[in-house]
């Protein structure tokens, strides 16, 4: 959870909020929306594209099953002594590692996931790696690559809850296909807003978003960048919208 306890006493952002007609209120909400869009950017992989954590599944999902054609699965599970060759060598077998199913292959991934502060599978010694048959592997990476985006839908989930908060025209907006792939897990996410007097205010992101807790996902240093750009963002928007107010009007912004 990242807790935002902003205190809008910067001249130039009192200056654009009044001249606006925001409160400091309104302003800290906006900011605290910007910045909730940009923690989905800056969640690593950084950016808004889908290939590069559709990658990391199918990678994670194959680190320690190897998939095999039909007839070949079916020659080392019928054998009284299953092994497989690895990194330059035969390992013994057990029936545990002869995934005859779909539900096999999945459920060994997800026992590689237990413990792992990232959420990734993590890597078993080649003795316990397992086989499974092509067809098996293709239909849960398939099912797989539906999760993508939890961590960057998580923090797109506290910007709708905020969002809903801001009084008067303009209303920040995630357009339908902006990371469209990721908002399907805005669930994962919430927002919390709680007015107060002024200096007192406190907008919550909230990430539920497992792998948001691995600091090579989402760090420190990544929450600094997605605070600093939505005060860049903020104060630039306020001034913009300053610019279009007072048009033609002889009035300094």
């Amino acid at each position: 959870m990242i807790s935002l306890n902003a205190a809008l006493d910067e001249k130039k952002m009192q200056r654009f909020s009044r001249s606006f007609g925001d409160t400091t209120n309104q302003a800290l909400l906006r900011l605290a929306i910007s910045v909730s869009k940009n923690c989905a950017f800056y969640t690593n992989p950084r950016g808004k594209g889908k290939k590069k954590i559709v990658d990391a599944i199918n990678k994670g999902a194959r680190l320690n099953i190897t998939a095999l054609p039909v007839k070949e699965f079916n020659r080392h599970a019928k054998t009284n002594n299953p092994a497989q060759f690895v990194k330059g060598r035969w390992h013994k077998m057990d029936q545990s590692q002869i995934l005859r199913s779909e539900e096999d292959v999945w459920n060994f991934i997800e026992k590689s996931r237990e413990g792992s502060k990232s959420g990734r599978p993590k890597w078993i010694p080649s003795n316990r790696k397992a086989i499974c048959k092509n067809k098996d592997m293709d239909a849960v990476l398939k099912r797989r690559r539906k999760l993508a985006g939890i961590a960057k839908g998580s923090w797109l989930g506290a910007f709708k809850a905020l969002s809903i908060k801001v009084v008067g025209g303009d209303k920040p907006r995630l357009g339908k296909n902006y990371m469209n792939w990721a908002q399907k897990h805005m669930d994962m996410g919430r927002g919390k807003w709680q007015p107060k007097r002024l200096g007192k205010s406190e907008a919550d992101l909230i990430s539920n978003a497992p792998s948001t807790k691995d600091k090579r996902i989402f760090s420190n240093e990544d929450a600094k960048d997605a605070m600093k750009s939505a005060w860049r963002n903020t104060i630039k928007w306020y001034r913009d919208q300053c610019k279009l107010k007072y048009e033609g009007k002889g009035a300094r912004t």
